[in-house]
C-alpha cells in the first residue's frame, strides 16, 4: 500500500506544476498592466490602449493533504514539498497573458517528470516513473474599477483546465527479473469559471488574488476542481513585477462505488513565487 501511496502522490504533485504555471494566472499579468496603463495615460480611451503582452514564470513549493482511494480502499495522502522535490526529474511552467482594456487572453503549460524507485518486504523493488502536463486557456473581463490613487480591481474569468497524466510501474523479484509492469494515462478537460483582483497601496505596491472552480461532474462520477490564490506584488519597472504569497488547488475525481471505486481528494498548498515580464 505504501508504493501506491507513494505513486499517487508523485501524480498528485505535478498537478501543482505547480500548477497553475502563470502564478493562477495573475491579476499582475492583466488587471495591474490595465491600471498602469490607465494610470499613465488616463485620457487614452479603451479602443486606442495598446495590446500588452505578459510573461510569467512561477515556483510553486507545494505539499499535499487528502486522501486516495484504490478498489475501495482509502489511503490517507499527506507529503511535504521537501519528499516531492527529491524525485523530482524534470520541471517547465510558462504563463502568457494578453490583454487590452477591459479584456484579456490567458494561456498556460506546465510539464514535469518525476521517477523513483522503492525496496519492497521481501527483497524485491518497484519502479516508477511519471509524466505530467496541465494546461490552461481562458478570457476575462474587468467588472469592476473604483479608485484612482489606490485602485481596486475586479474581473471575471471563463477558461478550461487539461490534465494529462502518463504513470508508469515496473516490479522486480529479490532476483531482479521483472514480475509486473504496466501503466495508466489519464485525459482530463474541466471547465473552470472564477473572480481575480487586485488592490492598490501603491503605484507599485499591490496585492492580486484570484479564486475558481469547475468540473462540474463532467468527466466522472465526482469531479471537481479549484483553486485561490494571494500574492503580494512590486512592480520594480515598468517591464517587470515580483510576486510572492501562497496558492492553493484542490482535485476531487472518482470513478465506481464499493469494491470497484477509484479517485483521489486532494489539496495543494505552499508558497507561490513569481516573475512577470510585460511587453
Amino acid at each position: 500500500m505504501k508504493k501506491i501511496k507513494f505513486l499517487i502522490a508523485l501524480m498528485a504533485s505535478s498537478m501543482t506544476l505547480l500548477c497553475n504555471s502563470r502564478a493562477d494566472d495573475m491579476a499582475t499579468n492583466s488587471i495591474a498592466v490595465t491600471t498602469t496603463t490607465e494610470t499613465a495615460a488616463p485620457a487614452m480611451s479603451p479602443d486606442a490602449t495598446p495590446w500588452q503582452l505578459a510573461v510569467t514564470i512561477p515556483i510553486f513549493a507545494a505539499g499535499i493533504n487528502g486522501n486516495a482511494t484504490l478498489r475501495g480502499r482509502q489511503q490517507d495522502v499527506n507529503v511535504s514539498f521537501n519528499t516531492l522535490r527529491e524525485h523530482l526529474d524534470a520541471s517547465f511552467a510558462l504563463g502568457l497573458d494578453l490583454s487590452k482594456g477591459k479584456f484579456d487572453l490567458y494561456s498556460d503549460a506546465s510539464y514535469m517528470k518525476f521517477s523513483g524507485n522503492f525496496g519492497g518486504p521481501l527483497g524485491g523493488k518497484t519502479d516508477v516513473d511519471l509524466k505530467f502536463v496541465l494546461a490552461d486557456a481562458g478570457v476575462g473581463y474587468v467588472l469592476v474599477k473604483a479608485g484612482e490613487e489606490h485602485p481596486f480591481i475586479l474581473a471575471g474569468t471563463v477558461g478550461v483546465r487539461y490534465w494529462y497524466a502518463d504513470t508508469g510501474l515496473t516490479f522486480r523479484g529479490s532476483g531482479g527479473n521483472v514480475t509486473l509492469s504496466g501503466g495508466n494515462t489519464y485525459d482530463v478537460v474541466d471547465p473552470v469559471i472564477g473572480l481575480r483582483g487586485s488592490q492598490y497601496f501603491t503605484r507599485k505596491f499591490h496585492l492580486d488574488f484570484s479564486a475558481d472552480g469547475g468540473g462540474f461532474n463532467i468527466n466522472n462520477d465526482t469531479d471537481w476542481t479549484w483553486s485561490a490564490t494571494g500574492m503580494f506584488t512590486y512592480d520594480f519597472v515598468k517591464w517587470f513585477s515580483l510576486s510572492a504569497g501562497y496558492k492553493a488547488v484542490a482535485l476531487d475525481e472518482s470513478n465506481g462505488s464499493g469494491t470497484g471505486e477509484k479517485g483521489l481528494n486532494l489539496i495543494f498548498n505552499g508558497a507561490l513565487v513569481a516573475v512577470t515580464l510585460k511587453f
